[in-house]
């Protein structure tokens, strides 16, 4: 198909170049590619597309440099509306303990043992005169 139509061709490559610096996390590359004059037979919609990519190219950068990504934050929203839910749910919960153990429960959470009971009940009270 593509070879039939010069149009749909230089839209193709050109996207599929865009893609491959992208996948390969070829920063360099895609700067060029981001860089050089489209053709004139270049989609108005990929023109946009090109246009934006150029503007945040410096953004691009810096996410093929780091590994950060929003799986940790998607989880605490997750959480988050769970917790929502099990509060509509349950109409409110009369002991605070039962609705906090029921959320660990629900998000399969680990229960977090306070160390501060422990020493607290290792230490012996001075008296002040």
């Amino acid at each position: 198909m593509v070879a039939y139509d010069k149009v749909l061709a230089v839209n193709y490559n050109l996207c599929q170049s865009l893609l491959r610096g992208m996948n390969k996390h070829d920063y360099k590359g895609l700067e060029s590619i981001l860089n050089k004059r489209c053709p004139n037979e270049t989609s108005t919609y990929l023109r946009t597309s090109l246009k934006t990519l150029r503007k945040y190219l410096p953004y691009t950068q810096n996410s093929f440099n780091y590994s950060y990504n929003n799986d940790r934050i998607d989880r605490i929203e997750w959480i988050n509306n769970k917790i929502k839910v099990l509060n509509r749910v349950a109409y409110g919960y009369g002991n605070f303990m039962l609705y906090k153990n029921r959320i660990i429960l629900d998000s399969n959470l680990k229960l977090v043992e306070k160390t501060a009971k422990k020493t607290n009940k290792n230490k012996t009270r001075s008296k002040v005169a």
